[in-house]
């Protein structure tokens, strides 16, 4: 199957604690896992019994999220990327090795592992990222981004000025592509996730 982002564990695991991976594919499409993101989202999390691990196993079922086998020349990659700097985790280096080798967009969490991946010219985003761009293709409404972005704020630990900071920028895109405005409540039983008309 066919993807076009790749991403690291905890962009995922935020968007299954809310409850939104069939939210994050119908904006990003299938998204790629490496075998090291699996082990940490998957495995890891089902042994700790954690609800989420169960909703991103059943998301590879459905095909939203697709697990990748690395090749030699992207294991050794990663392998070079963690040895310069022990603090990335394999899945983190795993993630930026196979954005690398196959010209892939990739969904990072943590500073130093988007730090990595831009040196080596990788195309990054964060998973808040994600509901601007929900926004900008109509799949979500103002509100319905903000209440998708508030959630993602307790999850990722943003700080209240950068909140209203990116609350207010979507404000002004809604208003320049004319979208409806916040209060009209239309499409939000889902956090305001709608299909684009």
């Amino acid at each position: 199957m066919e993807f076009s982002v790749v991403a690291d564990a905890s962009p995922l695991i935020y968007f299954a604690k809310m409850e939104q991976l069939g939210f994050l594919h119908r904006v990003l499409g299938p998204v790629g896992i490496s075998p090291a993101v699996f082990r940490e989202t998957v495995v890891a999390g089902r042994e700790l019994g954690l609800k989420d691990a169960d909703r991103i196993a059943a998301a590879i079922e459905t095909g939203s999220i697709v697990r990748i086998s690395l090749s030699e020349d992207e294991v050794r990659l990663a392998r070079s990327l963690q040895q310069s700097d022990p603090r990335l985790g394999s899945g983190e280096c795993e993630t930026i090795a196979c954005a690398i080798h196959r010209g892939l967009k990739t969904i990072l969490h943590d500073k130093k592992a988007r730090r990595v991946a831009a040196n080596h010219r990788a195309r990054t985003m964060q998973g808040v990222d994600i509901p601007f761009l929900a926004l900008l293709r109509g799949y979500v409404s103002l509100a319905g981004f903000k209440s998708l972005l508030r959630e993602l704020a307790i999850f990722t630990g943003m700080g209240p000025a950068t909140l209203f900071e990116r609350e207010a920028l979507a404000e002004e895109i809604a208003a320049r592509l004319e979208l409806p405005p916040a209060d009209t409540g239309e499409g939000d039983e889902d956090n305001g996730s709608n299909s684009p008309t």
